[in-house]
């Protein structure tokens, strides 16, 4: 075993196996596979921001007994909650793109 291989030369037998996973990478069956992943992924995200937004904002407005005067604290945690998960999916996502360009990925 050479150096190479250690830091990712690899033998001519090694590229072989790249090619073909780049073949594997462009059948139907993988990219199926690869879009279901990505929506359970943001199915997963999806609840994520139910629960914390469940958590933090009606921990923080809700007061016993409930009156109509925690709506605008709720409606106002909501907003913020929004506002900073689409900033930060916008941020993540150009980065993902960026880097995919940039051929990182």
């Amino acid at each position: 075993m050479g150096l190479s291989s250690i830091f990712g030369g690899g033998a001519p037998s090694q590229q072989k196996d790249t090619t073909t996973s780049a073949k594997a990478a462009s059948n139907p069956i993988a990219i199926e596979l690869k879009n279901q992943i990505a929506q359970e992924l943001a199915v997963a995200n999806a609840t994520e921001l139910v629960n914390k937004i469940s958590e933090n904002c009606f921990e923080k407005c809700l007061t016993f007994p409930y009156t109509s005067r925690n709506d605008p604290c709720i409606d106002q945690c909501l907003a913020k909650y929004m506002r900073s998960w689409n900033v930060i999916s916008k941020a993540y996502i150009s980065r993902i793109q960026n880097a995919s360009a940039s051929g990182e990925i």
